[in-house]
């Protein structure tokens, strides 16, 4: 690939159309790509947007399942990842700069938990206990982001017509949305060690399917490698301008069997493809001169008189044009014949006929050649084109003689490119088409009287043959605007977007390279929602609104296809106040998605809108803090009033020092705990639930998260969870003896609840969950009554679903781990 090309100066200011074309004429622009597609950067986000909402519900071969998966933190720290599960992928375009273009894939993390797990040593073992927890859904509008560098991620399309974009560069996998910059990077961290793991065991991963494109065999509109990029308007770098910030994407595309162009130097060493207008240009399909020729000819070829006759030849500069290999002749039924006779002394007669003629259209080396914004014919050619049939007779002698016909003829065309209904391209023939015939008759048609009054009457045959062929070669003329030179070239706008005639064109010529601009999905960037991807919480208002300068918009909500349930609705639709259901799936799932649509006449426009039990998403839901430590907290509403934090009944929450946790909040826990009343569990002695609620300013349920804070606890007193395959968990609780043995505590062991339902066995020492429960984790403890002591306590956080059986053990049980990563 030549990527050396020289940077040339940019216009500071935006072109017009004419002046735009002007540019266009001085020299081919595509760089030696067969094609470019240019799309204003920002109605192509709008519309990768606005598929991606179309697509919510269908279901991406892109990742593989992921793998639960742990990051070390050190200090016997992990942080444990289980069924993170992530939404459908959307690419957008990050900047406007053609040499270093950028683009953004972002996936929504809509499930899975987050475990904080500590790691410490009893009966000469490690042991592990969850510290905190962190569930995660659309309410946390968590996001992976990976940045891509465009013109690194290579672009093809495979046999079945999938387009693939290979983002096995991508880097900067970074974690957004809610929890502290702590918590993202960990999540990031996971994300590049499961991408690093999957490289390594050769998982396809990597090859991003962007869209689906017609694979039409035979075509030569067959898009094999392609390379995305962004470019600057002009004045789009210049702070203050009227352009600042704008920008086009541009798809730089070889076809099948043809080699890749080279990269501009600079943003100014690319013309600005989309000039200025009035009602703004958001596309333009260029098409290198090279490959419209090709086009071209394969069009010509649907007709018998020129099929095959024309060579497509290159001249300096990368300019082509065609170069007849061979003459070209028709068949012209024209019919003539007459007679005549006189004579006194001597009488004669004659009789003339023509009977078709077979003229030149062209001949070898003639040429169709690109200038002044058309295709124009250079057709001359000399020839016999048929004869006259000349009977003569005087006095009693007659004969025959065949009389060649000669003509000389000039075609000189001009088409120019147009539309056709349909939106295809074709040709039209300029008005100034003309053409020249010159026919004369070989002279031999003897002397006297008799020849005399032949030749001239001979005359009516020139009239009538030359007017005859100017009509004939008129028709020839025509039939090459019949070439719709299977442009449905619109159907490469399927390289970057799935939709069905997503260009509405307009404006097309040939001032070098063919340039057809238009606009991009106007039916679906047109109309635009805002917000568009908004999270509410249930039965809360929101007011959509609609940039439309037409107005008279409609209104309506609809769940993700194949989901059920209540989808609140808009009271009145010609009105964007939505009210949120109120739904018992929040209470399970913990969000919902829903699909608002707003339409008018043509134009359609949606949102995507997660509905969550509340205002307010919190992380972590659950967290174990020592005596007189600090844990970091965080807190998000998409409402503009903010958050309120009430101050918890034994420690204190204030802002956050910590700079990884910006707005963020920090629990203290209380240096002792207070004395426990003669009614409470006896773990009250050890440890207490001390939850910190937050809420809304705008009002609507509040969002606790539970922080257990552990005070006098003997470490020598552990429980190991064991899930069982009824969904119960075994609960066994040890010790250490004073000989350093591992032995079952004895009764009279203690069961508490802390937080969340079910019950524990103190038979079996089972736990078993409350029947239809939708709770994300529980929180036991179990206490020895020795009579004496008051730290002869353990307690476990129990994420909910529980984990598979074996899933579970290798979290808490490193040796299993251990095993389990060998096999």
């Amino acid at each position: 690939m030549n990527s050396k090309i020289p940077a040339l100066t940019q216009a500071s200011s935006p072109q017009s159309l004419e002046e735009f074309l002007k540019e266009m004429e001085k020299e081919p622009k595509t760089f030696r790509w067969d094609a470019l597609l240019v799309f204003d950067r920002f109605a192509a986000n709008k519309l990768l947007t606005q598929e991606y909402i179309d697509r919510i519900g269908i279901e991406d071969e892109f990742f593989p399942t992921l793998p639960d998966d742990k990051v070390k933190a050190g200090n016997g720290i992990e942080h444990v990842f289980i069924g993170l599960e992530l939404d459908k992928p959307l690419l957008s375009f990050e900047n406007a700069d053609i040499q270093d273009p950028l683009g953004k894939l972002q996936m929504r993390l809509v499930g899975g938990k987050h475990l904080e797990v500590i790691e410490r040593y009893l009966d000469g073992k490690p042991v592990r206990v969850v510290n905190a927890l962190k569930v995660y859904n659309a309410a946390t509008f968590g996001l992976l982001d990976m940045k891509i560098r465009l013109l690194q991620a290579k672009g093809s399309v495979d046999g079945s017509g999938t387009v693939l974009l290979d983002v096995g560069t991508a880097f900067d996998h970074m974690f957004s949305g809610g929890g502290s910059d702590l918590e993202k990077k960990q999540l990031g961290t996971y994300f590049e060690q499961v991408f690093a793991a999957w490289r390594e065991k050769n998982v396809k991963f990597t090859q991003f399917p962007l869209s689906e494109i017609v694979v039409a065999e035979g075509s030569p509109i067959n898009p094999g490698r392609f390379i995305l990029g962004t470019h600057t308007a002009q004045g789009g770098d210049v702070l203050g301008s009227e352009n600042y910030g704008n920008g086009a994407v541009v798809v730089f595309v070889a076809m099948k069997g043809s080699i890749d162009g080279g990269i501009p130097s600079g943003n100014g060493a690319l013309l600005y493809m989309l000039p200025d207008a009035a009602n703004a240009y958001t596309s333009n399909l260029v098409l290198s001169q090279k490959f419209l020729a090709k086009i071209i000819r394969s069009g010509l070829d649907k007709f018998e008189w020129i099929r095959g006759k024309f060579d497509v030849v290159a001249l300096a500069g990368d300019y082509y044009k065609f170069v007849a290999n061979a003459s070209a002749t028709t068949h012209v039924a024209f019919q003539y014949s007459d007679h005549g006779n006189g004579g006194s002394l001597q009488p004669w007669r004659w009789q003339l006929s023509v009977n078709g003629v077979n003229p030149q259209l062209f001949t070898k080396g003639d040429e169709l050649v690109f200038s002044g914004r058309s295709l124009k014919t250079r057709w001359h050619s000399t020839s016999v084109v048929g004869t006259v049939v000349y009977f003569i007779q005087v006095g009693s002698a007659g004969r025959t003689r065949t009389l060649e016909i000669y003509a000389t003829t000039s075609i000189d065309a001009s088409y120019t490119c147009t539309l056709s209904d349909a939106g295809l391209l074709k040709f039209k023939l300029a008005d100034d088409f003309k053409v020249t015939v010159d026919v004369s008759i070989e002279d031999n048609w003897g002397d006297g009287d008799g020849p005399d009054d032949a030749r001239e009457s001979s005359k009516a045959i020139l009239g009538g043959l030359e007017s005859t062929l100017r009509v004939a070669f008129r028709k020839n003329a025509e039939e090459i605007m019949d070439v719709e030179f299977e442009v449905d070239a619109l159907r490469l706008n399927n390289l970057l977007f799935r939709g069905e005639n997503v260009v509405d064109p307009r404006d097309v010529s040939m001032p070098t390279d063919l340039t057809l601009l238009g606009n991009l999905a106007p039916k679906r960037t047109s109309l635009v929602i805002s917000p568009s991807e908004p999270i509410v919480a249930s039965g809360q208002v929101i007011d959509f609104t609609a940039e439309s300068e037409l107005g008279g918009v409609t209104w309506k909500v609809e769940n993700l296809p194949g989901e059920k349930g209540e989808t609140g609705g808009f009271s009145d639709s010609s009105n964007g106040r939505y009210t949120a259901p109120s739904d018992v799936a929040l209470r399970a799932e913990g969000h919902r998605r829903l699909i608002v649509t707003a339409t008018r006449g043509e134009l359609v426009s949606r949102a995507l809108v997660s509905v969550v039990p509340s205002q307010v998403t919190v992380n972590p839901w659950v967290a174990v803090v020592n005596v007189g430590m600090s844990h970091s907290l965080s807190a998000a509403t998409p409402h503009p009033a903010g958050l309120t934090w009430d101050t918890p009944e034994l420690g204190t929450v204030a802002p956050d020092d910590d700079l990884l946790n910006p707005g963020g909040y920090k629990y203290t826990a209380p240096v002792r705990l207070p004395t426990r009343d003669e009614s409470d569990p006896l773990c009250y002695l050890a440890l207490r639930l001390d939850p910190v609620t937050v809420h809304s300013a705008a009002g609507g349920t509040a969002a606790t998260i539970d922080m257990l804070v552990v005070g006098s606890k003997n470490p020598n007193y552990w429980l190991e969870p064991k899930a069982l395959p009824d969904g119960s968990v075994e609960l066994p609780f040890y010790r250490v003896n004073r000989t350093g043995g591992k032995v079952t505590v004895p009764e009279p062991v203690e069961w508490t609840v802390l937080r969340g339902s079910g019950t524990v066995d103190p038979v079996k020492r089972v736990y078993t969950p409350a029947p239809n429960n939708s709770e994300q984790y529980v929180i036991i403890s179990a206490f020895y009554d020795d009579g004496v002591s008051v730290d002869t306590v353990d307690y476990v956080v129990l994420p909910l679903p529980f984990v598979p059986v074996r899933r579970y053990a290798e979290i808490l049980n490193p040796a299993i781990n251990e095993v389990c990563d060998g096999e």
